[in-house]
């Protein structure tokens, strides 16, 4: 019987091994598809803010929400990026490059997030200008 474990023990650490590493893909695969849907999340809130400025209504309060949100996102995917390298050594290194893509459209969320505040606040003074315009033709017409 020793001599059969002794026989066959390198074959069954081989299979444990190549067992472990499927499985560690099939984790790293189910993580990512969290990260893709935590993306059209982030891109759904993006088409709210356009509706937003369509309306001219509350678009500072959506994204000062979608700010907190997405840095709340990048936190937690921080801290997933984090735990995968640690657990899943080479296969980590192909995760880090996706979350690197994902911190860049994150980056440029934000940067699209302080493009319409100032969108938002031309929108505002032309308003304010508007208004004042149509003050200034009723006080003429008086």
């Amino acid at each position: 019987m020793r001599d059969f474990v002794q026989q066959w023990s390198a074959l069954i650490a081989a299979v444990l091994v190549v067992f472990s590493i499927v499985s560690t893909r099939n984790t790293l695969r189910t993580q990512l598809g969290g990260v893709q849907d935590r993306l059209t999340a982030l891109e759904k809130h993006l088409a709210s803010i356009g509706n937003a400025l369509e309306g001219q209504q509350g678009i500072g309060v959506r994204m000062t929400t979608l700010d907190l949100r997405v840095h709340a996102q990048l936190q937690k995917l921080i801290a997933q990026r984090e735990n995968a390298i640690e657990r899943n050594g080479q296969d980590a290194l192909n995760t880090q490059d996706t979350l690197q893509a994902l911190q860049t459209t994150v980056d440029t969320i934000a940067t699209m997030t302080q493009r319409l505040a100032f969108v938002e606040e031309m929108l505002l003074e032309m308003q304010g200008g508007l208004a004042e315009l149509r003050q200034q033709r009723t006080n003429a017409n008086r």
